[in-house]
């Protein structure tokens, strides 16, 4: 009995860590996650009027557009916050507004690179594709420590020299 005690022991002890990885996705997927809202936000470049500020502003009736039209390929919107957490989710409002009218007169993400930077300066990718349809999409991500999150445009739905890629809002949830 003694020896199967010790085994049982030793077993748990060389699997912590994948038992409390599956702890924690086990709390990821029963929390509620609450908001955070970040410090401070910057962009790579803005469209005038359209600053990166009101990617964040709590309404979806101003957004946030790179300077250059078309696909705007590269192009970021970076927020910091003071405290490390856990990121449950991201949302994003895509496009000029959830009016559908407003909504297709700016071109719109298909697809962001969501980078992650944890406390320790550790980078991780996540790469995300919208659907083009107006309102917040949800997108899971669970990632511990985070104190940076930078969205990087990778293409678009609609683009074109006359228009910019528009984020409406961007929302980030910690457990």
């Amino acid at each position: 009995m003694p020896t199967v005690v010790v085994v049982l022991g030793l077993a748990a002890f060389g699997l912590r860590g994948q038992i409390g990885g599956a702890t924690d996705k086990v709390r990821d997927r029963v929390a509620k996650g609450s908001q955070i809202h970040a410090v401070s936000v910057t962009a790579s470049s803005s469209a005038p009027g359209h600053a990166a500020g009101l990617a964040v502003d709590g309404t979806t009736d101003r957004y946030w557009a790179p300077a250059p039209g078309g696909a705007a390929a590269g192009q970021y919107l970076d927020a910091r916050f003071d405290q490390p957490f856990r990121l449950l989710d991201v949302v994003i409002h895509p496009g000029a507004s959830p009016v559908e009218e407003q909504f297709l007169k700016q071109a719109r993400p298909e697809s962001v690179v969501v980078t992650t930077t944890d406390s320790a300066g550790t980078s991780t990718p996540h790469v995300i594709h919208l659907t083009d349809t107006p309102g917040p999409q949800t997108f899971h991500l669970a990632v511990s420590n985070v104190t940076r999150i930078r969205v990087t445009l990778q293409s678009a739905y609609a683009p074109s020299p006359t228009r910019h890629v528009a984020i409406a809002e961007l929302e980030f949830f910690k457990r």
